[in-house]
C-alpha cells in the first residue's frame, strides 16, 4: 500500500475506520481518558465520566487505571474518581500540567515543574528534579528536564541513575519513552562551534549502558514503543522511516504491529509498511487515548477558531476493517458532462465579426490603419540591453557572492504573573533575528507539541500558568530551516 499524506489528497486508495459515535463538547476539550470508562474533561471544568456529569476547576489532563480509578489533573489539584464519584482529592497551588502512565502507576507534572509518582493505591512520592518537561512510567519512571538532564527513579521514587550529559550547553531533549526495558532518548545538540551541524539523535539505554545512538537528521517529538513521531512530519519505527506526513507527528501510541499517530486535524494507523488508514476530524488531534485492546479509541482537539463551536469527542474503534474513503462531491470535484453549446457556422466564420471584437477589443479604440498586432505590439516595450563582457563577469561574481544564512532570535526567556484568570499575554518578538541578505521567506512560533502558534515575526499570545517551552522556526530562499526557543514561566 502506498503511503498517504495528511491531507489524503492524490491517492487511488484511501482508506478509513468509521466513527463509532460523537459526544458534544460544551467548551474546549483538555483531556480525554479511554478504558473501562469513556471520560473526557473541558477547559471550563466539565468532567464527563461515562454518564456521570460534574463541574470542577480548569481540567487539563487524566489518566485510567486498569481497573477504572481515574486521576484528574486541574488548575488547582490532583483528584482521583472512582465510579464517577470521587475518593482523594491533593491540592496544588499551580495546577496540574500532564498526567502520563502505563499500568498502575503514573506521574503527574505541577505548574512549577515538578514530577510526582501515583500509584494505584493513592499513594503519591514527589520526584526531586525541577523543571521537568518529560516524564514516561516504565520499569522506571523516566523524567527530562529544561536542562537537558534525564534521569530514571524507581516506582517508590527512589532515584536509580542519571544520563551523563554531552557537553556544558548547547542540548536540549525533545522527547523520551520507554521500549520495553531500554530507556529511548531523543536529543538536540546545538553546534556551538563554526561549522559545526545540528546534531538530531536517538539513544537507546538499557541497564544504565548506551547500546545504540544513531542519527535520525529530523528533531523527534514523540516516543513509544519502536515507534517515533517527527517534528518535520513523518513516523519512525526503530531506525526505519516508514511513513511521511506533512505536519508534525506529536502524538504516538505503541500498539505492537502498529502504532497510531495523531497529526494536524488526523489520525493515522501506521505500521512497518507504511500508512494504513486515517481518521479525520473537525479539530486538530491534540488528545488521543485508546483501551487495551484498541476498540474504543478517543479523539479530540480544536480547530483554533474561537467562532465556531467547541469540537467534538470523537470515538472510533482501531480494530475495524478499514473502508474506503468516501469524499463530499463539491461543483469544483464535480467531473460531470458540461452541456454542448451549440454555435452557427456562419457565427464561427462569418465576416460579421472583427478579429478586434473577437479578441475583446473595441474597434473604435483602432485606426483605420492599425491591426491587431499593432494593439498587442503597443502593449509591449521591448528595451535592448547590451552585455558588456566585463559586465557579465561582474554578474558572475556578485552571484558568487558568499551567503550568510539567517540566524533566529527568539528573544530572551520571560517570567510573567498571571492574571485572576490564571493567564498572561506574553509577547513573542523575532525582531532580533539576524538576515542581513533579506534570505527569511517563512517565520513560525510553535509551542512544545509541536503545534504552529503564528506564521508572524511578532505576536501576542495568551498562556495559562506554568512552563512553556516556545520555539521559533525561520525557513530561508534554499528551504533551510533554522530554530531558536525560549522558556516561558507565567506564575
Amino acid at each position: 500500500m502506498g503511503i498517504m499524506n495528511d491531507g489524503l489528497a492524490g491517492l487511488y486508495m484511501a482508506l478509513t475506520v468509521p466513527v463509532v459515535s460523537k459526544f458534544n463538547a460544551t467548551a474546549r476539550i483538555t483531556a480525554v481518558s479511554s478504558g473501562i470508562n469513556l471520560a473526557y474533561g473541558q477547559v471550563d471544568g466539565r468532567l464527563v465520566i461515562g454518564e456521570t456529569e460534574m463541574s470542577l476547576s480548569p481540567i487539563s489532563c487524566m489518566y485510567e487505571f486498569p481497573f477504572g480509578d481515574l486521576i484528574v489533573g486541574t488548575g488547582e489539584s490532583l483528584q482521583v474518581f472512582r465510579d464517577g464519584k470521587e475518593i482523594s482529592s491533593n491540592s496544588y497551588e499551580t495546577g496540574i500540567e500532564s498526567i502520563s502512565g502505563k499500568g498502575e502507576h503514573a506521574v503527574a507534572i505541577d505548574g512549577l515543574g515538578r514530577a510526582h509518582i501515583i500509584g494505584a493505591t493513592g499513594k503519591i512520592t514527589p520526584i526531586s528534579e525541577a523543571s521537568v518537561l518529560f516524564a514516561k512510567v516504565g520499569p522506571q519512571v523516566a523524567v527530562a528536564t529544561e536542562s537537558g538532564k534525564v534521569s530514571t527513579y524507581s516506582l517508590d521514587g527512589e532515584k536509580v541513575w542519571e544520563r551523563p550529559m554531552r557537553g556544558d550547553v548547547g542540548e536540549r531533549i525533545t522527547a523520551i519513552g520507554w521500549n520495553g526495558s531500554t530507556l529511548v532518548v531523543a536529543r538536540e545538540g546545538h553546534g556551538l562551534v563554526p561549522g559545526d551541524e545540528e546534531a538530531l539523535e536517538i539513544e537507546h539505554w538499557q541497564s544504565q549502558q548506551l547500546i545504540k545512538r544513531f542519527d535520525v537528521n529530523r528533531r523527534v517529538v514523540s516516543i513509544d514503543g519502536p515507534w517515533m513521531g517527527l517534528d518535520m512530519g513523518g513516523i519512525m519505527h526503530d531506525e526505519e522511516l516508514v511513513a511521511e506526513l506533512s505536519h508534525p507527528a506529536h502524538i504516538i501510541i505503541d500498539r505492537g504491529e502498529h502504532a497510531l499517530a495523531g497529526s494536524w486535524f488526523h489520525l493515522h494507523c501506521v505500521n512497518r509498511e507504511g500508512l494504513q488508514w486515517a481518521v479525520e476530524t473537525q479539530g486538530m488531534v491534540e488528545h488521543v487515548s485508546t483501551n487495551g485492546d484498541g476498540s474504543a479509541v478517543l479523539i479530540a482537539g480544536s480547530d483554533q477558531n474561537d467562532y465556531t463551536d467547541p469540537e467534538p469527542v470523537v470515538l472510533i474503534d482501531s480494530t475495524a476493517q478499514p473502508t474506503s474513503l468516501i469524499e463530499e462531491e463539491t461543483a469544483i470535484d464535480d467531473r460531470g458532462e458540461a452541456p454542448a453549446i451549440e454555435i452557427d457556422a456562419d457565427e464561427l466564420y462569418g465576416d460579421d465579426t472583427s478579429l478586434e471584437e473577437l479578441a475583446g477589443i473595441e474597434a473604435a479604440s483602432l485606426s483605420d490603419s492599425e491591426n491587431l498586432l499593432d494593439a498587442l505590439n503597443d502593449e509591449i516595450e521591448v528595451e535592448t540591453v547590451e552585455v558588456q563582457e566585463e559586465d557579465l563577469m561582474l554578474a558572475l561574481s556578485l552571484d558568487a557572492e558568499e551567503i550568510i544564512a539567517p540566524l533566529p532570535d527568539a528573544g530572551g526567556d520571560q517570567s510573567l504573573k498571571a492574571d485572576e484568570d490564571g493567564t498572561a499575554i506574553v509577547t513573542l518578538d523575532a525582531s532580533g533575528t539576524q538576515d542581513p541578505q533579506e534570505r527569511v521567506t517563512s517565520w513560525s512560533w510553535v509551542d512544545s507539541t509541536g503545534k504552529e502558534i503564528s506564521d508572524n515575526p511578532m505576536v501576542r499570545v495568551k498562556l495559562n500558568k506554568g512552563n512553556h517551552r516556545l520555539e521559533l522556526r525561520i525557513k530561508d530562499k534554499d528551504g533551510r530551516w533554522a530554530s531558536d526557543s525560549i522558556d516561558v514561566r507565567i506564575e
